[in-house]
């Protein structure tokens, strides 16, 4: 018996292999083809969802920069049916509490954005909403809700927001001492709050004027 197989018995041996196995081959490759062409497929419909999202979005801010609010909450209410797990749905929602704070719907306000601060992955969304829902809160005379809010640990890029949000509550409940310590550590906030000159406005007012940057 030789110690390799001859041309003939090679053959032999892969037609039988083929016979007993080909089918399983052939099923493999198609599976692969058609995976690849299915991944293809969700690829082409997530870019293709995307930018549908992103055209509805465009139309949102654009309405509401005009403060066409009925087409503003139209858009976004698209954005939020059809595209719900994009990262357009939580902009809809924050566009959509703009709009009906705007519009003086405080409540509906207040529905929105507790809806991100309980869903939303993005952290800075959350932040973003917090510092929002509490001034809508404010807005209502809901005072410790609106503290409470606030009472969670904050980025410090969100350090002035937050602060001065805080001495905003701090000082509708009529505690001028912590409102302005608030203010203060708003002041001192890295980055600083948008509005220095308003923020020192407000110490100003209650008494205080810290020190000017």
């Amino acid at each position: 018996m030789t110690e390799y197989l001859t041309d003939e018995e090679q053959v032999e041996r892969l037609k039988k292999w083929w016979s007993d196995n080909g089918s399983s081959v052939i099923a493999g490759l198609v599976i692969g083809i058609g995976g690849l062409g299915g991944w293809r497929f969700w690829v082409d419909y997530q870019d293709n969802m995307a930018a549908e999202a992103s055209a509805h979005f465009q139309q949102m801010t654009t309405a509401l920069e005009a403060r066409q609010y009925d087409n503003t909450i139209e858009q976004a209410n698209i954005i939020l049916d059809e595209y719900s797990s994009s990262a357009y749905a939580d902009l809809a929602r924050l566009s959509l509490a703009k709009a009906f704070v705007e519009n003086g719907e405080f409540a509906k306000a207040e529905q929105q954005l507790d809806m991100i601060v309980e869903s939303s992955a993005e952290t800075s969304l959350v932040m973003i909403a917090r510092t929002r829902l509490a001034a809508v809160l404010l807005q209502q005379g809901k005072h410790q809700q609106a503290l409470d809010v606030l009472a969670v640990e904050y980025p410090q890029q969100f350090a002035a927001a937050f602060e001065e949000m805080k001495g905003d509550i701090l000082a509708a409940q009529g505690n001028a001492s912590a409102a302005v310590e608030a203010y203060q550590k708003a002041r001192l906030a890295q980055p600083s709050a948008p509005n220095p000159r308003f923020l020192q406005q407000k110490m100003d007012d209650l008494g205080q004027s810290g020190v000017r940057s």
